[in-house]
């Protein structure tokens, strides 16, 4: 490497930023394989370039994982409009549960995740981000590189759109 360039060694970085990207991947993505294919992507990427890592390296990967997932997003919808897939039926939980509330609880929870898909990406981004990654109001906006203010609010937007709508739904 040159002396401008800032020699990085990945491994430690692996090893200090890989379970927060994964649970950013994780949030991101809805199965865990896809998820391990983010995260990995997003590392061999980071890899290429390690001199990009000097200086804030977890913003970087944030972003990285972003913008790879972005792209996934786009590719996935245009093959939905030339072929369709049908999402399977879901496995039953294993025994022991009351079944009843089984049901209401999947009922819940596909409400829920309907709402949450739904919203526009602005603030489903953030959403995501702040429950499923639980990653705090600073990191998203550093992720996302957006104003804390602006991740505040796109927040509690998001809340009152998801409310509104599981209200309409009863």
């Amino acid at each position: 490497m040159s002396g401008l360039r800032a020699k990085v060694d990945m491994d430690a970085v692996v090893d200090r930023h890989g379970l927060a990207v994964y649970r950013l991947c994780r949030s991101l993505a809805f199965s865990r394989e896809d998820a391990e294919d983010l995260f990995q992507d997003t590392f061999l990427k980071a890899s290429e370039r390690p001199e990009k890592l000097a200086d804030d390296p977890l913003r970087r990967l944030y972003s990285t994982a972003l913008g790879l997932w972005r792209s996934r997003k786009r590719k996935m919808a245009r093959r939905q409009r030339v072929a369709p897939t049908v999402p399977l039926p879901e496995t039953p939980l294993p025994g022991g549960e009351d079944p009843e509330e089984t049901v209401l609880a999947r009922e819940e929870t596909a409400r829920v995740r309907a709402l949450v898909t739904a919203l526009p990406e602005k603030y489903r981004l953030p959403l995501t981000l702040y429950y499923c990654a639980e990653m705090k109001v600073n990191d998203i906006a550093l992720a996302l590189s957006l104003p804390e203010g602006t991740v505040k609010r796109r927040l509690y937007t998001a809340r009152k759109m998801v409310e509104k709508g599981l209200a309409e739904d009863e």
